[in-house]
């Protein structure tokens, strides 16, 4: 085969890589340049391999009339075939509709496959079942040489190691880089992180040392595995992790690890030095995502020197997502309806949640921790994000050009941490513009840790959305082929500095409800049973004279307990007038109940089918004097003179867990367990925390076991959560239960789910809460009440677990 030189790309040559298609070799790079070689009429494109930082091969040329031919030179230096290696085919009758016909080993075309599109628009492959180009529309010249890529060059594997493999066959520069990385099949795979899921990370660690160390001939992904986690300092890390317990999480969507750990307990170094182990495990598992292994055992595995390459290659290419992020726009959203009802296209939440998705998903192998504002009306938007730990960078670097290894002090560190952080910020700002096209302008903070202000910010970066993608998107582009030592990015960013912004959001947006007296649109009206924010307020004036009396009688009843009896008493009955008078003089219908929080404010509707009923908030004087009484007749052990108490506590807190509570322990001492089964069961259909819910399960198994109903009660013991408060006591009373019955295994979590739901029972929360809480959410973030917003999100998180909740829900702070 004719040799296959390499040519240099110039800083602002054209090009483009293509994402990572399924059948292309693992560890190569291919995609597409432009007019690299002068003015051509006939060319579109060349198709291409990157190789190295700043090298192509060429690979085909793509003609304008619909021809890909196999070249390894431009055209300028040698004519091309007389016959095509690929064409593109048009329907006679319709010239949207045609096929790609590829050159067989006999020299014949035949079809391969479907097209549809315009080579003067964007083009897509169809297919019955989703192909690499199926799933994309490019432009005529990206997509031909996409699809030459998968149809001739990956189809024919021996060309394809020819061109990339052959180190005689390259310039003598790139020798070391293809030789380098050339995956080398390994005798039996071998699992480079076995234990770090289930091992306390400072054995883990050790562990993996140990095994690589005593390794009869360790693989080069192991060897480097050894030498990123043997830069650990592991005394060090056993102290920290006697001060703190701490969990290696992975996360899916960006493939990343994240190390869970208690801050509060940490000094800053400290903290420092778990962020800097988490970025080389992402490091390690950035190399392992590009030979194609990802978490499973290592079939094959570059040299030492080319995981080198590869860890530099994954730290260098932050920037590679800017245009991809930036397509996303036109793009569905899957958070804009969570529950029954659909946000704002372009609003509030819109934006918000878009941006969440984007950036949680970001494969940054630094801790990304982040949190935003936005102000849709004005078109702004704010990031900040915390600067890289210096100690996370690179201690040394392979150079393949020199074929030499060079050590990387400190004040490098501190260059490639600074350029990294720059690159972020350019990639936070893509974001930001692919959250909505109403975003006209966004900042870019980074922060610091400061141990008197909590954090002090290192720089700020404004980008106008029109000089973006004007100017910093096809930089951005490049920016992987650019060499880390000359801070390409940060010296760019330089012009874009930028003072910080006074204000993002209006202060109102914030206002706890009783200082926000807004209307609430119908729609929040007939959902949450209220005209006005501030009737949303649940929290008692902190100056309240009655919860000022409720603590005179609570310390009097330390030496004075019949005394303090009759305070509360009196007390109860005063506040109930006031109640009552107010209800009598409310212009519709009305509703007095007190709410411990505010959750439980917006799940209060659920309970009520009247939305003109409006909900006036008791006073929490009140709430505490009748909880007083009961539990004064219950330490007394008088259960029939507490059960009429609790039933007014219970009515006057219909969807507290802690008014449930309190009826449901009343009624098991009196044994009246269907009692019991029964508000149970209404607690179930507006419980939606984990506490809240085991609890309840807890008591209900019981009560059916008193009324002789075993398999529910086995049920629900076995639906109890794990960990919870009452977790030890139901596998202790299932373990009773399940002797009784004969029965040796419990029932599966799907089988207790379906006994139950038989029964007339769902597993909580309920639709009818999470649709609450999902419809007030985005309801209330899209008319600009982030205060009422927020609980409805944490809990939303609580329950689903997404992180982009947990982003959305700190935004809003």
């Amino acid at each position: 085969m004719a040799e296959r030189p390499t040519y240099k790309l110039k800083f602002l040559d054209p090009k483009k890589r293509f994402p990572v298609m399924p059948e292309q070799p693992a560890g190569r790079s291919y995609g597409v340049v432009w007019k690299l070689f002068g003015d051509d009429p006939h060319e579109s494109c060349y198709a291409v391999e990157f190789v190295g930082k700043s090298h192509v091969s060429l690979l085909g040329y793509v003609s304008v009339s619909g021809e890909v031919y196999k070249v390894d030179r431009p055209v300028s230096e040698a004519p091309l075939p007389d016959d095509p290696d690929m064409q593109l085919v048009l329907d006679e009758s319709d010239s949207s509709i045609g096929e790609i016909a590829v050159r067989g080993a006999d020299g014949t075309m035949r079809p391969r496959a479907r097209v549809i599109g315009s080579p003067k628009g964007p083009m897509r492959e169809q297919s019955d079942c989703e192909t690499w180009n199926s799933a994309r529309s490019l432009p005529y010249g990206e997509f031909m040489a996409s699809m030459f890529l998968r149809y001739v060059i990956f189809a024919d594997s021996e060309n394809a190691i020819a061109t990339t493999a052959d180190t005689h066959r390259l310039d003598e520069s790139m020798h070391y880089v293809v030789d380098k990385i050339k995956l080398v099949k390994l005798p039996e795979p071998v699992e480079v992180l076995l234990g770090f899921d289930s091992t306390p990370l400072p054995d883990a660690i050790e562990t993996l040392l140990y095994r690589i160390d005593h390794a009869d001939n360790p693989s080069g992904i192991e060897r480097y595995a050894a030498a990123l986690m043997g830069e650990v300092n592991l005394p060090r890390l056993r102290t920290i992790a006697a001060k703190t317990e701490m969990s290696l999480a992975r996360i899916d969507r960006s493939k990343l690890f994240y190390l869970n750990f208690d801050r509060s307990l940490l000094d800053q170094d400290e903290i420092d030095t778990l962020l800097a182990i988490e970025c080389r495990l992402n490091r390690l598992s950035g190399i392992l995502e590009r030979i194609g292994a990802g978490l499973a055992p290592v079939a094959s595995s570059p040299s030492f020197e080319g995981c080198s390459l590869f860890d530099l290659w994954h730290i260098s290419k932050t920037t590679n997502d800017v245009p991809r992020l930036l397509e996303t726009l036109s793009s569905d959203n899957p958070w804009a309806k969570p529950g029954t009802v659909a946000c704002q296209p372009g609003g509030e939440w819109d934006v918000r949640t878009r941006f969440a998705r984007i950036v949680e998903a970001l494969n940054v192998v630094t801790r990304l921790d982040y949190t935003y504002r936005v102000n849709v009306v004005e078109g702004i938007m704010l990031v900040q994000f915390g600067r890289s730990v210096v100690d996370a960078m690179p201690q040394r670097e392979y150079d393949a050009q020199d074929d030499a290894w060079r050590e990387l002090d400190e004040g490098a560190r501190e260059i490639w941490a600074a350029e990294h952080d720059a690159r972020v910020a350019l990639t936070l700002a893509a974001a930001c513009f692919a959250a909505g096209a109403c975003i006209t302008r966004c900042y870019v903070q980074i922060e610091a840790p400061d141990n008197e202000r909590d954090v002090h910010i290192v720089a700020t970066y404004s980008f106008a959305r029109a000089e973006y993608l004007a100017d910093c998107v096809p930089v951005a582009k490049d920016l992987e082929s650019m060499d880390m030592d000359d801070m390409p990015c940060k010296r760019m960013l330089e012009a874009y500095e930028a003072t910080t912004p006074d204000m993002i959001e209006p202060a109102e947006v914030h206002a706890r409800p009783r200082d926000d007296h807004r209307p609430l649109p119908p729609a929040l009206r007939d959902l949450l049973l209220a005209d006005t924010a501030d009737e949303l307020e649940v929290m008692e004036e902190d100056c309240d004279p009655y919860v000022a009396r409720v603590v005179e009688l609570r310390e009097q009843s330390k030496t004075d307990r019949a005394g303090a009896f009759e305070g509360f008493s009196r007390l109860a009955e005063e506040l109930e007038a006031k109640c009552a008078v107010a209800e009598l003089l409310a212009t519709g219908p009305v509703q007095t109940q007190f709410c411990d929080n505010q959750l439980v404010r917006m799940v209060l509707p659920v309970m009520e089918e009247d939305r003109s009923v409006r909900i006036l908030r008791a006073p929490d004087a009140l709430y505490f004097a009748q909880h007083e009484i009961c539990s004064f007749y219950a330490e007394q052990e008088d259960f029939e003179r507490a059960l009429p108490e609790v039933r007014r506590l219970y009515d006057l807190a219909r969807s507290s867990m802690q008014s449930h509570f309190a009826l449901i322990n009343v009624l098991a001492r009196l044994e009246r367990f269907d009692e019991v089964i029964e508000v149970a069961r209404h607690g179930l259909r507006i419980a939606s925390d984990r506490p809240s819910i085991g609890y309840l399960f807890y008591r209900l198994a019981f009560a059916y076991w008193n009324c002789d109903q075993l398999e529910l009660a086995l049920a629900c013991y076995r639906l109890v959560p794990r960990g919870e408060e009452s977790g030890s006591s139901a596998l202790e009373e299932m373990q009773g239960l399940m002797n009784e019955m004969g029965v040796n295994e419990p029932p599966t979590f799907d089988d207790a789910v379906e006994t139950i739901r038989k029964a007339g029972l769902e597993l909580p929360p309920v639709p009818a809460v999470t649709n609450q809480l999902a419809d007030a959410a985005v309801q209330l973030v899209d008319n600009g009440f982030f205060f009422l917003a927020r609980g409805c999100i944490f809990q939303m998180w609580r329950t689903m677990g997404n992180d982009e909740l947990g982003s959305l829900n700190r935004s809003l702070g």
